[in-house]
């Protein structure tokens, strides 16, 4: 920390780096002493000295710039977990990627791309900032000493005026700055969806249009870069005159004992030396400082992004919809405490935890408590559902069970509201109205839901096949076989080989190198492993043949894994003990599949 020592004549002078560079700049007003004096031994003694402060500043700020690295790393780090934690707690990430909460866009450029900036930005203005305010006041003592107060006085006026102007430039730049932000992501993330789907681009023979909508994305950013330049430009202006003005300002102070008297010719020089470095330095603290007023522009740019970031997760996170309550055994007489419309739940609060729910219990009855616990699992009670942007009703008033040991199929046309019941189940989508029920015999390991496309993570294939388990995933030689025999039984064996093991690390992305249809044998390998007791499957045999799905089907049942499947085949019957229709405008029908005879309809 700074602070002041006392020079031979009692005059403070600030420690650290300011110590070495008050030093170095009277060199000049020493040699201007000793050599006219032809005072060898003074020469010689002060080229010394010279040669020790040089040396000193160098080291210093080299560590004052390590220094400047190692923060911005460690506060890189904070703000980024920090960050992480808001944004992957719950569903927060699927909300804004997919529901559009907050109106965030690019949330990976803001994570990644502006809190890098914003750090570095930080960084390299943390020293300047601890140290400018105990350099002007030790500045400010030295020239009040040397020329009165009027050589303080004009140069505060002067950093007054020029801050002043700086600020009225600078405003529109922040916002540019921002929009700048805003557009870049928009192009990088052209280019990433173009290298994510190329292969279907080039089927399609897009390349002509996909140049002119990235043309496009590069026209809208460089036309926002071009105004942002052009402001820039007038706030360079002002910083540079700031600056260079500065020097004849120096000059100027200086001149004012000279020119009363104070010195004797004599000694003029050696004073002008002195006196004027000591009004430079203090210009230049402030000079520093009005310099800052691009990355200050920058700073509130990134800022103003990542705040809305933080905002809109820490708001996802506050409104909590009401946890869906564990029902209870059934009676001849419903439950007493009735239960509020279902609007949405986090994964947490989906599956209400066994102590919880025995809480609920009360006084059952042991035996139907047993068997309850058993069979159920979820309970829909004329449940509605819409999307979530303009409540479009996809499905009304659906009433049914999920149950252990039974499988249930899903169908309907396109658009019928297939995948929409399933993100009601995951918690997702709130609901429109209605009840969801979760028996309290189903805990959050007991469920797996497997999306159409499987997302493929980084990582080796053991952790591609235990996701998202893959931290409880040990390499132990009784895992490995069961690894290799579940790779075996879903026809990925040669994958295995391609890896040249389990844990060997891969350079490729698993989503370039994996077929349609290898992605989703990766989705049952995942069933298989974990052995789920409801595998809630969204068309997950789409881009298989008839005998692999088969195959892939009769293991589950063989596991005693229970299905909730959506899909279009009607193969798929054969493995589902009940059909759910969905017929579009809200209707459907349930029927069971053994006799084909609608059980109930709406």
């Amino acid at each position: 920390m700074a602070f002041c020592l006392a020079q031979g004549d009692g005059r403070p002078v600030p420690t650290d780096e300011q110590v070495a560079i008050y030093f170095v700049g009277l060199i000049p007003s020493n040699f201007y002493h000793v050599i006219p004096a032809k005072d060898w031994s003074g020469f010689w003694s002060t080229l010394s000295q010279s040669i020790l402060y040089i040396i000193l500043v160098a080291c210093i700020k080299s560590a004052r710039q390590y220094i400047s690295s190692i923060l911005y790393i460690h506060w890189r780090e904070s703000l980024t977990l920090h960050i992480h934690r808001e944004y992957f707690q719950n569903t927060n990430y699927y909300h804004i990627n997919v529901l559009g909460s907050g109106n965030i866009d690019n949330p990976d450029q803001r994570i990644t791309q502006d809190v890098e900036r914003l750090c570095n930005q930080f960084s390299q203005m943390a020293a300047l900032l601890l140290v400018s305010p105990v350099t002007i006041v030790v500045y400010t003592y030295f020239c009040w000493q040397s020329v009165g107060y009027i050589g303080p006085l004009v140069i505060y006026v002067y950093f007054f005026f020029g801050s002043t102007i700086n600020k009225f430039i600078m405003a529109p730049v922040i916002n540019y700055t921002y929009r700048q932000e805003k557009l870049e992501g928009a192009f990088r993330f052209k280019h990433v969806q173009i290298r994510t789907n190329a292969e279907a681009a080039a089927f399609y023979t897009a390349g002509p249009v996909e140049k002119s909508n990235a043309d496009s994305k590069l026209s809208t950013l460089l036309d926002t870069q071009m105004n942002l330049v052009n402001r820039e430009f007038w706030l360079h202006i002002s910083v540079n005159l700031f600056d260079y003005v500065g020097s004849i300002i120096s000059y100027v102070v200086v001149a004012i004992p000279v020119f009363a008297g104070v010195y004797d010719n004599a000694d003029v020089a050696s004073v002008m030396s002195k006196v004027s470095f000591q009004c430079m330095y203090l210009i230049n603290c402030f000079s520093q400082l009005i310099d800052l007023s691009n990355q200050v522009s920058d700073i509130a740019g990134y800022s103003h992004r990542i705040g809305e970031l933080l905002e809109c997760t820490r708001s996802l996170s506050r409104s909590k919809p009401p946890s869906l309550p564990a029902s209870h055994p059934p009676q001849s007489d419903p439950p007493q405490s009735p239960l509020d419309p279902l609007v949405g739940f986090s994964d947490k609060e989906f599956l209400v935890n066994q102590s919880e729910a025995d809480e609920q219990v009360g006084t059952s009855d042991e035996h139907s408590m047993s068997s309850y616990q058993s069979e159920g699992a979820f309970c829909l009670e004329d449940v509605s559902i819409g999307t979530p942007a303009n409540r479009e009703i996809l499905v009304q008033d659906l009433s049914l069970e999920i149950t252990q040991g039974k499988s249930l199929l899903i169908m309907g046309a396109t658009g019928s509201g297939k995948t929409s019941l399933l993100r009601v189940l995951r918690g997702l989508w709130p609901l429109h109205c209605g009840k969801i029920r979760r028996y309290m015999s189903i805990q959050e390991e007991d469920v797996m839901f497997v999306p159409q496309k499987p997302f493929l993570s980084d990582g080796t294939l053991r952790e591609q096949v235990t996701y998202p388990n893959t931290r409880s995933a040990r390499s132990t030689t009784t895992d490995d076989a069961r690894l290799r025999n579940i790779l075996e039984l879903v026809g990925l064996q040669h994958i295995l080989k391609r890896c040249e093991g389990l844990d060997t690390p891969v350079e490729w992305n698993w989503a370039d190198v994996l077929t349609p249809g290898e992605t989703q044998c990766i989705s049952f390998a995942r069933i298989i492993y974990s052995k789920p007791v409801i595998a809630i499957l969204d068309e997950a045999t789409s881009a298989l043949t008839y005998e692999r799905e088969e195959e892939l089907y009769q293991q589950l049942i063989t596991q005693g894994t229970s299905l909730v499947s959506v899909g279009h085949r009607e193969r798929l019957k054969k493995f589902h003990d009940s059909l759910l229709v969905l017929e579009g405008r809200g209707k459907w029908r349930l029927e069971e599949i053994e006799d084909g005879k609608d059980c109930s309809e709406a």
